[in-house]
């Protein structure tokens, strides 16, 4: 006797003796949506979802750049992109735009290096940037402390001190 009926598999790490777990209801293949959506994955790419097209189009909007892709009715698709450039996605279906995602910006790749001189942290912030300056204090002195403790054996033991070096 077959059954029709998916089951789904109980990952090996749960205990299955007298535990009961909800899935839920499977997920639908479709949500009979025509919708496009973009997500920032890191500085160099995104990734776009999207239900009801038949080619998706990846506009730069800093540069002015377009990348096109067939795809299929429902999917995922992951498009390179540049540090601090804006991007949206049309959904294109029988050659016509029939949705447009979200704007997005991809970040940065380096630390800002400007500091904004008008900035006034809040009490909130300024404890955090407390707790962070004591907590990298602690962590500077114990490397301090490892490296002092180090030269210190090697010292006793009869090695020379370690030289800089230009200096003699």
């Amino acid at each position: 006797m077959s059954s029709s009926k998916q089951v789904r598999p109980v990952p090996p790490s749960l205990p299955t003796a007298g535990t009961y777990i909800d899935w839920g209801p499977a997920l639908p293949e479709e949500y009979g949506l025509t919708r496009v959506a973009a997500l920032v994955r890191d500085p160099g790419r995104f990734v776009v979802f999207w239900e009801g097209g038949t080619s998706i189009c990846a506009r730069g909007l800093t540069d002015g750049s377009a990348r096109e892709h067939r795809v299929g009715r429902v999917g995922t698709w992951y498009f390179e992109g540049r540090p601090e450039h804006e991007y949206e996605i049309d959904l294109i279906h029988e050659g016509r735009v029939v949705a447009v995602s979200n704007r997005i910006r991809l970040p940065r790749r380096d630390p800002a290096t400007s500091i904004d001189a008008e900035w006034v942290p809040t009490a909130g912030q300024l404890e955090v940037l407390r707790q962070l300056g004591a907590s990298l204090e602690i962590l500077m002195r114990e490397e301090v402390e490892a490296v002092n403790s180090d030269l210190m054996r090697r010292r006793a033991g009869g090695a020379p001190w370690p030289s800089s070096p230009g200096r003699r």
